[in-house]
């Protein structure tokens, strides 16, 4: 399988398991994940776009390394790590600017930084990046594997 595929796999699972984890503290706790009620239908989906965008970017520069190094497969251990906490900061990122915005003050963002930091939303998310991340590094290792034995075996 693709690299490439193997990405925008990686990106899409992540998405899918943000989206139940986050249906299922919606439907334990009874409260948005999003308590703010004037931010806006958008800010909680544009949290989630950023941490997919981490998930994707990470995996793309591992495997781009990787190659460009000659290693059959990326590490798998730092590129999770980055994934957690690259998504993290983009979530608080990327929802802290959209929320100033909205409220059209700059403390907002330092607010809502310190309000979201400790949320099961973000960490949540966060460490549903480094998994994903984990996840398709691995499969990725046991594809090269299984593609190498195939290799040197003949069938015929």
């Amino acid at each position: 399988m693709s690299r490439g595929l193997l990405t925008f796999m990686a990106t899409v699972t992540h998405l899918a398991v943000v989206v139940l984890t986050l249906g299922i503290v919606f439907f334990v706790t009874d409260r948005d994940v999003i308590v703010e009620h004037d931010a806006g239908t958008l800010l909680g989906p544009a949290m989630v776009l950023g941490s997919m965008a981490s998930v994707f970017f990470v995996l793309a520069r591992s495997f781009g390394v990787a190659e460009r190094d000659g290693v059959r497969t990326p590490s798998i251990l730092r590129p999770s790590i980055v994934a957690a906490v690259a998504s993290f900061l983009v979530m608080l990122v990327v929802g802290g600017l959209i929320y100033a915005l909205e409220r059209d003050e700059a403390v907002w963002f330092v607010l809502f930084v310190g309000r979201y930091a400790g949320s099961a939303f973000v960490i949540a998310s966060s460490l549903w990046a480094g998994v994903v991340v984990a996840a398709y590094l691995l499969m990725a290792r046991f594809e090269q594997a299984h593609a190498a034995r195939g290799a040197r075996h003949d069938d015929v």
